[in-house]
């Protein structure tokens, strides 16, 4: 029987929402390589259990779990939650021992890691932080009050002693998670800076074993396909949550420039996603008149989304509190080349001589007119520093995980 791998995550898609897929993707990959059986737990509600349901052949199972309302004083629930996962694990006929890793997805599911740790010490405990806030320290309606953010930074450090290996998305997360409250110098996002401010005082983390796994791209289901792209047009994608920081507005300013400005006419923009500033995005295109340059898209389904990069010339997303997006990836495992903000998570793709090429400071409409610009009139392969292949990524993963201690 092989070890088992146990992942605890808020994501993980369900029959009625494609929410998470690259957990989907990394678990596929991890079963792949034939070192473990991994088992995946998604927290419910103590009061309304669910059922088992299995999806493209991953079953997922259910651990009743106690997260306080906003966010406030989050982590008291920890030990009731813990002793939950155990109790299912009991109920499942799963013994402590058969158990090699322990990995959750996110700082508030350190609780299920400690609580194995503490159970079985051999079991080795990973925290993957999907965020540029690796400490969730802006979650929730008092982010700022500072009993409550003081109470949440220490609760989680206090856990850490338990953790073998903190999992990074990005060089960007990692330092955020390593120094924090420190923020980085070329921190721009003002919500995120204002909250390190609240726990300014709380020591830095000491002795953190960290490691970067990039969010991986399964090449067999993102790939080039010829024949999809308009030669008529020339057509820019952006795949994102319409939120504060994703930005999609600098886009729009730089694509107004080039259509009033330049006259370029054949361009068109497609988004595709929903979330709370996409109202103010159309307003803009309308009071501009605009509308004909710009397609907002209905919902893709991850499945979908191969088809949909291999319609576009570039994706263009100019987000600037980004981890790392898979879209970026999924794009460039198509041929579509990508443009992004400096100092994101993305951008460490890039290669050094062509940083100025494919990224624009965050909020510089302006240079990413210029640029767009440069690339129709003369379209560069992109050069990446990285690997995107999930297989590739996981085994080179695992790899430093024995080591881990």
């Amino acid at each position: 029987m092989k070890p088992i791998y146990l992942v605890v995550t808020p994501f993980f898609p369900t029959p009625d929402s494609f929410r998470g897929p690259y957990v989907l993707d990394q678990v596929k990959a991890i079963e792949r390589t034939g070192k473990y059986r991994v088992v995946v737990f998604k927290p419910c509600s103590l009061w309304h259990r669910e059922q088992p349901y299995e999806y493209e052949g991953i079953t997922v199972h259910h651990v009743p779990s106690f997260f306080t309302p906003s966010y406030i004083f989050n982590g008291f629930g920890g030990g009731l939650n813990g002793r939950n996962l155990l109790k299912q694990l009991q109920i499942l006929g799963i013994p402590l021992k058969d158990i090699a890793v322990v990995h959750v997805h996110t700082a508030s599911f350190a609780c299920y890691a400690t609580a194995l740790k503490k159970a079985n010490i051999n079991i080795k405990t990973v925290i993957q932080y999907h965020d540029p806030d690796p400490y969730q320290i802006r979650n929730g309606k008092w982010a700022l009050w500072k009993p409550n953010a003081t109470y949440r930074a220490k609760k989680l450090i206090s856990q850490f002693k338990y953790i073998d290996l903190h999992l990074c998305i990005s060089k960007k997360v990692e330092y955020n998670l390593t120094h924090f409250p420190i923020p980085h110098p070329e921190e721009c996002y003002d919500s995120y800076k204002r909250a390190l401010n609240v726990v300014k005082d709380i020591p830095s983390p000491q002795n953190l074993n960290t490691y970067v796994l990039y969010n991986g791209v399964d090449i067999s289901s993102f790939h080039p396909i010829d024949g999809l792209k308009d030669s008529s047009i020339f057509k820019i994608g952006c795949v994102a949550n319409f939120i504060d920081w994703k930005d999609q507005m600098t886009l729009i300013k730089a694509v107004e420039m080039l259509v009033k400005d330049v006259r370029y006419d054949n361009l068109r923009v497609s988004f595709v996603g929903s979330g709370i500033t996409k109202q103010a995005c159309q307003e803009y295109i309308n009071q501009h008149n605009l509308q004909k340059y710009f397609i907002f898209e209905k919902e893709v389904h991850h499945s979908e989304l191969v088809r949909y990069y291999n319609t576009l010339d570039i994706f263009v997303l100019p987000s600037y509190f980004e981890g790392f997006g898979c879209v970026f990836t999924e794009a460039a495992a198509c041929g579509v080349p990508f443009m992004c903000c400096i100092n994101q998570g993305c951008s460490e793709y890039i290669s050094d001589q062509q940083m100025k090429i494919w990224t624009i400071a965050p909020f510089d409409h302006k240079s990413l007119s210029k640029h767009i610009e440069d690339f129709i009139a003369q379209p560069q392969m992109q050069i990446y520093e990285k690997k995107w292949n999930i297989d590739v990524l996981i085994g080179e993963y695992l790899y430093a995980l024995n080591d881990a201690h």
